[in-house]
This record gives structure tokens, C-alpha cells and sequence, in this order.
């Protein structure tokens, strides 16, 4: 009976054998099957990715300044070209390797032109906002000519001098000015004279329309140094003030006349000139853009020259000073334009 049994369990051990290899062999194929579709899915997944990236990033920079996107060498193994389709579809396609011949796609809901096509994988795709139409390229962007910032009338006003004598009191008049346009945009807006009050207060009367208001400005002294500027006198405060009787005001020359003929910066000018150009940091040559929500405030800055009312923008870790008036070409002592920190440089 023994015998029996051994010679038949003999005989079966092949058969074992032989189902063992099959259902690894059943097994093999099915992870290789498995793993095919991860492969194909990874492809799939980066290249959606990388479609998406690209029309997120055009849609950025709206908000201005030169982004850029990075593009990889490949796509999961696989090779790929990028195109831009209607002026406004990012399509990635896939040349050679797993997925080869599919296309993924995203939209931007803007303009969008092609200044330089030539897209290489492991190389940039860069982004401008300029006069309405997303400039997209594959080399750094120049902006299409855009002047927000220029002088109309050649002779300075007389709020051109009275800023370089008193730059102080030229921010504070400045700062209550565009402050008093911005509250009463469809009223006449005429600063009729200043006042100053304790240490860092300074009052000026206005008449917006038939009424005349009083604003107080205060200032804030700060000594930190960002590039050529030593310390700098920033308006903190504008409010509303009850004067007193026992006040010496002086009269100025008008900030109206200077802003209406050139020579007199608004904040939204300055804003908007800042962000149609493309910065560079200059400790990395990375490119920063000013942003739309960045902060802008009255200022007047001391450097080795002289003191001069500008304008302050701060957004994330940057502080930018920026001329509030222009400097005429016939002056014999420089002016003062740009300072920042960290230090930035336009490239276009």
C-alpha cells in the first residue's frame, strides 16, 4: 500500500512542478502587465502636469513681471515637444517612447503669442504680460515699448523746486494729495498750504470741491540702509484733523499742476511702471516681479547727495525706493531714481 502511494505521489510531482511554473509565469506576466500601466500612467501624469504648468504659469503672469517655467528632459522615459495652439492652448505631445503620439492640453483664458517657438526639453519657457497679449519665448522676453512713465512739458513747475528745498514736507503734500483725489475723484483737488506739527507731524489744508479738509501726515524715521539711501522718513499715517487756532501755515505750489504736466509721479504710475518691467536679483540673477498688491506709501530718503520725497514699494522681503519726481536734465548734482534690497536690476 506504501509503495502504492509513493510511486503515485511520483508521478504527480510533475505536474506540480509544472502548474508551480505556470502560475509564476501567470504572475510574471501580470506585474509586467501592472507595471506597463504605471509606466504608461507616469507619462500620462507628467506630461497633464507639465500642460497645466504652463497655462497656470501664462495665466500668473498676468499680474506682470517675467515668470518662467522649467522643462524636463523627459516625460517618465519619454521624449516631447510643446506648442501653442489658437492663442491659447498649451499642448504637450509625446515624440517617442510610452504614450508616443499623445497629446495632453490645457487652456489660458487670455491671448496668448509665440515670440520664440524654439522649446527645448531641459531648458526655460518664459512669460510677459505686455500691452494685453501673454508674450510666451523660449529666451528672456523684452517687452513691447509701453511708456507709462514720461515728462510732458520741458520747463519744471514751481512744486519741482519747493520739493528739492523742503522734500519732507514735498512727500506729506504729495501723500495727502493722492489721497484726497483717490477719496474724491470727481472733485477739483488744490492743496492750499501746510502746517507743521510736533516732530514727525506735518498738517495740509486742501479744498476738494467746496470744502476744505485738513490732513494730518506723520512720518516715521527709519535708518536702515537699502542700496545708496542711508535713512529714509516714511509716511506711516494720513487722517483727518480738527485744526487749532495757534497753527503757522505756509503756502506751497501745486501738486496738481506738477502731476497734470508730468512732473509728478502717482503711486498707480510708479506701480504700474515697476511691474511692466522685468527685474533681476542681482545675488542670484533670479528674475523677481513686482507684484499688483504690493504696498506704496510717501517717503523722503537721504543719501550722500541730498534728501529727495520718493515713493516706497514693499512686497515679501523687497523694499523699493522709486523717484517721485523726475530729475531735470539740467541739473548739476544727480538726482535720484532707484534703490532697493535686496538689489535688483531691470533686465528689460
Amino acid at each position: 500500500m506504501s509503495a502504492r502511494l509513493e510511486e503515485k505521489g511520483a508521478h504527480n510531482l510533475p505536474l506540480i512542478i509544472l502548474f508551480g511554473a505556470i502560475l509564476a509565469m501567470l504572475f510574471a506576466v501580470l506585474f509586467i502587465l501592472i507595471y506597463d500601466q504605471q509606466l504608461n500612467a507616469m507619462v500620462d501624469e507628467q506630461a497633464r502636469s507639465l500642460a497645466d504648468e504652463l497655462a497656470s504659469t501664462a495665466f500668473a503672469s498676468l499680474s506682470g513681471g517675467l515668470h518662467t517655467v522649467e522643462l524636463p528632459k523627459d516625460l517618465a522615459g519619454s521624449t516631447y515637444t510643446i506648442a501653442v495652439q489658437e492663442n491659447s492652448i498649451f499642448v504637450v505631445k509625446i515624440l517617442t517612447g510610452r504614450r508616443s503620439g499623445s497629446s495632453y492640453s490645457a487652456v489660458v483664458n487670455a491671448t496668448v503669442s509665440v515670440e520664440n517657438g524654439n522649446f527645448q526639453p531641459g531648458g526655460q519657457v518664459f512669460f510677459l504680460f505686455s500691452n494685453e497679449v501673454i508674450l510666451v519665448s523660449a529666451v528672456p522676453i523684452e517687452p513691447r515699448a509701453e511708456k507709462v512713465i514720461q515728462v510732458i512739458s520741458t520747463e519744471p513747475p514751481l512744486f519741482y523746486h519747493f520739493s528739492k528745498k523742503l522734500p519732507r514736507e514735498a512727500a506729506a503734500i504729495v501723500a495727502a494729495y493722492f489721497d484726497a483725489v483717490k477719496r474724491h475723484p470727481e472733485e477739483n483737488v488744490v492743496v492750499l498750504s501746510y502746517a507743521r506739527w510736533e516732530n514727525n507731524s506735518i498738517l495740509i489744508k486742501i479744498r476738494e470741491g467746496n470744502g476744505i479738509s485738513i490732513t494730518r501726515v506723520v512720518g516715521k524715521e527709519n535708518q536702515t540702509k537699502i542700496g545708496a539711501v542711508e535713512n529714509s522718513w516714511v509716511i506711516e499715517i494720513l487722517e483727518n484733523y480738527e485744526a487749532t487756532d495757534n497753527l503757522s501755515w505756509e503756502t506751497c505750489p501745486s501738486p496738481d499742476n506738477a502731476y497734470l504736466t508730468g512732473w509728478l509721479h502717482s503711486p498707480q504710475a510708479v506701480l504700474k511702471h515697476l511691474r511692466s518691467r522685468t527685474w533681476i536679483r542681482v545675488s542670484d540673477n533670479a528674475v523677481v516681479a513686482v507684484p499688483e498688491d504690493a504696498v506704496i506709501k510717501a517717503a523722503a530718503v537721504t543719501t550722500k547727495v541730498a534728501t529727495y520725497p520718493v515713493w516706497k514699494v514693499q512686497f515679501g522681503d523687497y523694499t523699493i525706493f522709486y523717484q517721485m519726481l523726475p530729475w531735470w536734465e539740467k541739473e548739476n548734482t544727480a538726482g535720484f531714481v532707484f534703490q532697493s534690497s535686496p538689489e535688483l536690476k531691470p533686465l528689460t
